[in-house]
Order: structure tokens, then C-alpha cells, then sequence
């Protein structure tokens, strides 16, 4: 079993899942580099990208959570959904994680750090990945981001260009609480693109209580919700072992069932993919 800190992220709520060491079996991708206009080569940001560009032409734009792309099961997730399309998560934070500060006990200068990552700081990225889809032949594009990565999901889907988002165990209140002062409700608003979210008991109830789902709704944005009771904040990526529980509580046996929630999680994101990515 992975071994993590003893407490999550400040920005995730409390009963989050802490940090997995990385994932020690081998993954199926590659890394590329791209630049900020699109191009390879150096002096640009890492990617990982898995599968390959299909006849479907379909492609997942993954946005990491705060402790980085190289942190727990986030290769394995973008392996999973590479079944069926082609997956690139860039490293919006150039290595950075908050982990380190919150081992060090200075959580506060950790945020402060996280602040950096607005979104003038990560839409250039998104710019290039977009243009490297649209080089290889890549028509839909989807989303998926886990905790601080729901909001950047929440912010790309403000452009016409990513067809289906997913908001896994989302931390949106980041928007407000660091970056351009968008609430919750005022991403949800923007947000014109149809968008799944997978909330688990930590986060605020508005994720799975209606009011964004009536949000949506009222800009005639497809939307669905799934509430994962048994799971806890940050199952996706870090799911080996935690179970919704401390480490302590896990033991070993919490380990198949913390497995079956972030693979329910993984296809329900396929589902929504098929949906709206191929009409």
C-alpha cells in the first residue's frame, strides 16, 4: 500500500483523501513536450498522452489535481479512458505540487503558491493542447479534472472548442477563493458545454443537492450528477487504499472497494463521452 501524508491538501475538504505515492506499476502512455504556440520541442510544458488518435477522432484533455500529474493514479485514469479515445494531461504546474509545503506544516504558503495557477497562467496551455489535437486529426474533445482540475475543466468548457466535461470530486471554490472570483454557481453559469459531476459526502452539498444541476438547466446545458456516498474526496486519484476512510481505517480490505469506485467513476466519464462526443 501506497504510503501518503497524514492530512489532505487545505484546499480539498476535510475527510479528503491525503496524497498517493506514485503509481509503481508500469503505464501505457509516453510524455510529449509541447510549447505555448503548439510546437514541440524545448522550452515547453510536459504532457502525458495515452492511446491513440482513433476513427473516432475523439480525444480527453485531463486537468490534474494539486498535487501534480505525477502524483498518485492520475496516469492510470488517463490509461483507462485512452480505451476508447485519445488522452493528454498536461502539467499545468511544471513539476510543482502542495504536497511538500503540507509535509513542511506551512499550508498557507503552499496556497499562496497554488494562486500562481490562475487561468492566464494555464489557457495558453490549453490553447497549445488544442491546437496539437486539431494538427492530429482530433474533431470532439471532452474533460475531465480532479479537485483544483474541476475548476480548470469548469473554465475550458467556457470555450465552444471542448464538447463534454466531468468534475470529479470537484474544488471549485477556488475560482473565488484565489483566481478571477467566480463562484460555484458563476462557473456553472459560464460553463456552456454538458458537464457530469462525480461528488463524493466532502464536498458542498450544491454539487449534488440540485442547485448547480438547476443552473445548468437554466441555460439549457446538458447536465448529470452522481453522488458517490461511500466514496471520499480525491477516490479518483488516489483510490488505492483509501476507501473513502483515514489510512488507518482502510486496512487492506477497503482497497477492492475503493478500486470498484473509481472504476464506476471512470466509465460513467466514458458514458458521458459517448454521449456527447460523437453526435
Amino acid at each position: 500500500m501506497a504510503v501518503g501524508v497524514d492530512s489532505p491538501a487545505p484546499c480539498c475538504p476535510k475527510g479528503s483523501h491525503v496524497a498517493l505515492a506514485p503509481q509503481s506499476g508500469a503505464c501505457c502512455g509516453h510524455e510529449i513536450t509541447l510549447g505555448v504556440d503548439g510546437s514541440g520541442g524545448g522550452g515547453g510544458f510536459r504532457c502525458y498522452t495515452s492511446g491513440a488518435p482513433t476513427a473516432s477522432r475523439t480525444a480527453v484533455l485531463v486537468f490534474h489535481d494539486v498535487f501534480g500529474m505525477d502524483s498518485g493514479n492520475h496516469k492510470m485514469v488517463c490509461d483507462a479512458l485512452a480505451a476508447q479515445h485519445y488522452v493528454i494531461m498536461p502539467d499545468f504546474y511544471d513539476g510543482w505540487s502542495i504536497e511538500p509545503f503540507y509535509n513542511a506544516g506551512k499550508a498557507g504558503d503552499g496556497k499562496k503558491e497554488l494562486a500562481r495557477f490562475n487561468w492566464a497562467w494555464c489557457s495558453p496551455r490549453v490553447e497549445a493542447v488544442l491546437q496539437h489535437l486539431s494538427e492530429i486529426g482530433i474533431e470532439k474533445t471532452g474533460s475531465i479534472g480532479f479537485c483544483w482540475g474541476a475548476w480548470g475543466v469548469a473554465k475550458a468548457c467556457q470555450d465552444r472548442r471542448i464538447h463534454a466535461g466531468v468534475w470529479a470530486h470537484p474544488s471549485c471554490q477556488v475560482g473565488k477563493e484565489l483566481y478571477e472570483g467566480e463562484s460555484e454557481q458563476e462557473l456553472a453559469a459560464s460553463a456552456g458545454t454538458p458537464t457530469l459531476i462525480l461528488s463524493t459526502p466532502q464536498e458542498k452539498p450544491l454539487y449534488s443537492n440540485g442547485e448547480l444541476a438547476s443552473i445548468f438547466a437554466a441555460q439549457g446545458v446538458p447536465f448529470d450528477g452522481v453522488h458517490f456516498r461511500d466514496q471520499a474526496h480525491g477516490f479518483m486519484t488516489r483510490a488505492a487504499g483509501f476507501l473513502g476512510k483515514s489510512w488507518t481505517e482502510s486496512g487492506g480490505m477497503a482497497d477492492g472497494a475503493a478500486a470498484v469506485g473509481q472504476q464506476r467513476a471512470i466509465q460513467l466519464a466514458l458514458g458521458w463521452y459517448a454521449k456527447h462526443l460523437y453526435d
